[in-house]
């Protein structure tokens, strides 16, 4: 139920009295000193001397505490809460509202979430991931639905800072007892970019060294990978780590309507699903598994009417020999490789990880996928959202003081970069129009926030002088923050039941887990028979079934989603 200073403040909004700018960021008449005001200071037909009726279009609030918690440790909270009343003073509704914050280990969060979701605790924003059951918690009634603060006038922050996409993205559709769907949002997405891009980093000191053509595609990275093992003892080619996204569709097949994604990927990650839809994605065309008969390939759009899956397996084995030579084993420490898995957004990391062993080499990173490699314009179709997640707690009765303080926060750059860098000229300074760079600062007083659960968002965006100095990955970077870069799934918001299939699904899951670590260590030949053995295994314990509720259940969230 909406307070009542919400239900006054979105009359006004609506009647044309006022327009409410709590985060007047970015105005001309704004200063960093001054902070922000919200514009119940304001109305639009001029003072409220111009109107019998002023006093009644100032937003009132009281003074309320919001109790925060997120997850893994902050630092040095203090002097940016200070920074924030500094600010606000002079606002009349954002100087009412005191943060408070509360952190927890990642370790303990799930049972602290779940103790907290079962005690009703007095929090009225918490992080919540998508691993620790967001899904099952908006399932039960647990978190607010926070829909009419998007797409909202009377909130511009939050509308400037979540896209019309970004907005359908967060938006969860909540599967009934009847099997109709009823939408919402109940959670605020946390992102700086739509999808991570996936990739590998690569040893150029030793590209150089051995002279080998720049890695530009598959077959020079393969050549590089092959010429390393040979020359340089004590390494492999290949890092074993998420290697299985190499050559993988998982991109490409979506622009021709087959979609593999992680909320269609019921059998565990090792072993993908794929959905294939109508030209208008509105229509499931059927549901295929590593292992299934020509027939149900047959039913798919054009292009993947034949076994495509163990196509793809069968191709990645030429890199088996490149692999790690005890994988499957008891050893599984691997030997230093000449190319590893890594995400572009933990490459600079792990760069600086491995030059504090070895501060010779250098590295490079090389994109995956094709299009994305090419920068290529709305390559990745995706749900345009991440695992991190912020809620409101149903029970809390905070939600207006919460989402008042968000949009501020939300509202420029100015306010996000105070919660998420901290005091500008004392913890961090700007590099250029966009980056940034960490002050020498005693780290006893330096500020720190787990920014992946708290404050990312693709609006506001600063990269570290590491990325702002290579213009090469700088350049990665601008293109996965850029949103031209994507396109929104259509089964973006789908969220699998599994109660009619629960036991079912756990034994086929039990069978998936390992089954591609099993088939690189086989040739193609060898690989395809263990995919056919999984196959009559799966089947035997329930795998048409699951088949039958998935095709099932995404036909009726397609028919819900595409009705509104």
């Amino acid at each position: 139920m909406k307070s009542k200073l919400y239900k006054k403040i979105m009359a006004l909004a609506m009647a044309g009295a006022m327009t409410l700018s709590l985060a007047a960021c970015g105005g001309n008449d704004a200063s960093q000193d001054s902070g922000q005001q919200s514009s119940g200071q304001q109305s639009a037909g001029g003072s409220s001397e111009d109107s019998q009726d002023g006093e009644e279009q100032v937003a009132e609030m009281e003074d309320t505490t919001i109790h925060i918690r997120v997850m893994n440790e902050f630092r040095n909270l203090d002097k940016v809460l200070a920074k924030y009343e500094e600010m606000t003073k002079d606002d009349p509704i954002m100087s009412k509202i005191h943060p408070e914050f509360v952190w927890v280990a990642g370790g303990d969060y799930k049972d602290k979430l779940t103790t907290a979701m079962i005690g009703q605790e007095d929090f009225d924003l918490m992080f919540c991931g998508g691993w620790h059951g967001l899904s099952g918690f908006i399932q039960d009634g647990n978190f607010a639905d926070l829909s009419s603060y998007f797409n909202n006038d009377a909130f511009p922050g939050l509308k400037n800072a979540f896209s019309e996409d970004f907005v359908k993205a967060m938006t969860s559709y909540i599967r009934q007892e009847d099997g109709s769907y009823m939408k919402g949002i109940y959670g605020i997405n946390l992102a700086t970019f739509y999808e991570d891009t996936r990739g590998f980093m690569y040893r150029e000191d030793l590209r150089k060294k051995y002279e080998c053509d720049p890695i530009t595609d598959e077959a020079s990275l393969l050549e590089f990978v092959k010429t390393v093992q040979e020359k340089e003892e004590g390494m492999i080619g290949v890092s074993l780590w998420n290697f299985f996204r190499l050559d993988s569709p998982w991109y490409s097949a979506k622009h021709d309507h087959v979609y593999t994604q992680d909320n269609v990927n019921v059998l565990g990650d090792q072993t993908w699903v794929w959905v294939g839809l109508s030209d208008d994605n509105k229509t499931v065309l059927n549901v295929v598994v590593p292992g299934d008969s020509a027939e149900e390939f047959a039913k798919m759009p054009a292009g993947y009417q034949d076994d495509f899956i163990t196509a793809y397996i069968q191709d990645r084995t030429k890199w088996n020999p490149y692999l790690n030579p005890n994988r499957g084993g008891t050893d599984t420490v691997e030997k230093p490789a000449a190319i590893a898995y890594s995400t572009l957004s933990e490459y600079e990391s792990k760069v600086k990880s491995a030059l504090e062993t070895n501060p010779d080499e250098e590295y490079g990173f090389y994109v995956i996928e094709d299009a994305q490699r090419n920068m290529e314009e709305g390559a990745v179709i995706c749900d345009m959202a991440t695992n991190n997640w912020l809620v409101v707690p149903e029970w809390s009765e905070k939600t207006d003081a919460v989402m008042y303080f968000l949009d501020w926060m939300f509202g420029s750059q100015e306010a996000h970069d105070l919660f998420e860098l901290g005091i500008q000229g004392e913890d961090w300074e700007a590099v250029g129009e966009d980056g940034y760079k960490k002050l020498d600062i005693d780290e006893n007083l330096a500020y720190s926030m787990p920014t992946y659960s708290f404050t990312q968002n693709p609006t506001y965006i600063r990269v570290s002088e590491f990325v702002s100095g290579n213009e090469e990955i700088k350049s990665r970077f601008d293109y996965m923050y850029d949103t031209a870069t994507y396109e929104l799934s259509p089964l973006a918001g789908f969220v699998f039941d599994t109660t009619n299939v629960e036991t079912q699904i756990a034994n086929v899951s039990a069978l998936s887990n390992e089954l591609q670590l099993t088939i690189s260590m086989y040739d193609a030949d060898e690989a395809a028979q263990k995919i056919q053995q999984w196959h009559k295994d799966a089947t035997d314990v329930g795998l048409e079934e699951i088949r039958t509720e998935l095709i099932s259940q995404l036909q009726a969230f397609l028919d819900a989603k595409n009705a509104n």
